[in-house]
């Protein structure tokens, strides 16, 4: 049995954030021969399950990696396996950080996107994820359910929420500008949180562990899987841990370069050319 690691956007996703014909068949040779598929993505679980209900993968032999690692879900089982999660003291210090440097933040609380201020990004975020937003006075009274919100009806009220996986800085600048934030943060985050780029615009801060290469370590000794049985797929800079982690680490032909510098292999279709179905054929089903 192997266990195949793919990012979504820009990796298993085309241009279009679709999933192509090849590659869903694909996907259904492994599972139908005992192999495991995981989606490995920064997006929140709501957004990632939404994806794989339209694809048919709630089902035993797909699971689903979110928040960059952060949450780890068994489509089979309909529940967690795994769940890390970070203080709301150290993510209400970020974001003010953030919303100080004329930058957006966000969180998240269950099936929610929470914020203290609405911004552009966070409008434009929530559509692309397909998820509401609420938008509260400060976040740390609104995990301990003492405040309401101004926006999303279904946000809880005077419920204790359990604490944050991640939080989100999208910028309104250029990169450079997320550098020099990352920089300024890891005086006081660095050996305490762990932060990714996960696009040229947006840095993530989560639990020290919260990483897509911690994720394959978690699965393969969680299944008894031999790390030289994982493969994992990328294309941005959050892919770097899985796929330095894998068995064998596998970059998109469209990938930045730091994510092709530690691939053993880097494909020959892209993402708009079922390159995830290249990977399978290649590495999981082609020595059966």
């Amino acid at each position: 049995m192997k266990i195949l690691f793919t990012d979504l956007d820009g990796t298993l996703l085309d241009d279009n954030k679709d999933i192509s014909a090849e590659d869903l068949s694909a996907i259904r040779k492994m599972i139908e021969a005992g192999h495991k598929f995981v989606m490995t993505t920064g997006r929140p679980l709501t957004s990632v399950k939404k994806l794989a209900e339209k694809y048919g993968f709630m089902e035993a032999g797909f699971y689903l990696v979110s928040f960059n690692g952060g949450l780890i879900y068994d489509c089979g089982a309909k529940k967690p396996i795994l769940t890390r999660r970070i203080s709301v003291d150290d993510v209400k210090f970020i974001m003010d950080a953030a919303f100080s440097s004329g930058m957006h933040a966000h969180t998240y609380a269950g099936d929610l996107v929470v914020s203290e201020h609405e911004t552009e990004q966070l409008k434009t975020y929530c559509r692309l994820m397909q998820m509401d937003y609420v938008v509260v006075d400060d976040i740390r009274d609104y995990f301990a359910g003492k405040t309401g919100c101004d926006a999303a009806p279904t946000a809880p009220i005077n419920v204790v929420v359990k604490p944050p996986i991640k939080v989100n800085i999208i910028t309104p600048f250029d990169h450079s500008s997320l550098e020099s934030f990352r920089a300024e943060m890891r005086k006081t985050t660095a050996g305490k949180l762990f932060d990714v780029f996960s696009k040229p615009e947006m840095l993530e801060f989560s639990h020290l562990q919260s990483n897509k290469g911690d994720a394959v370590r978690f699965m393969a000794d969680f299944y008894g899987v031999p790390m030289g049985d994982t493969i994992a797929v990328g294309d941005e800079e959050n892919d770097c841990p899985m796929i330095e982690a894998a068995g064998v680490g596998v970059a998109m032909a469209n990938a930045s370069q730091v994510v092709k510098d530690v691939a053993d292999y880097v494909t020959e279709r892209d993402n708009n050319r079922s390159g995830i179905a290249e990977v399978i054929e290649k590495f999981v089903l082609g020595d059966e």
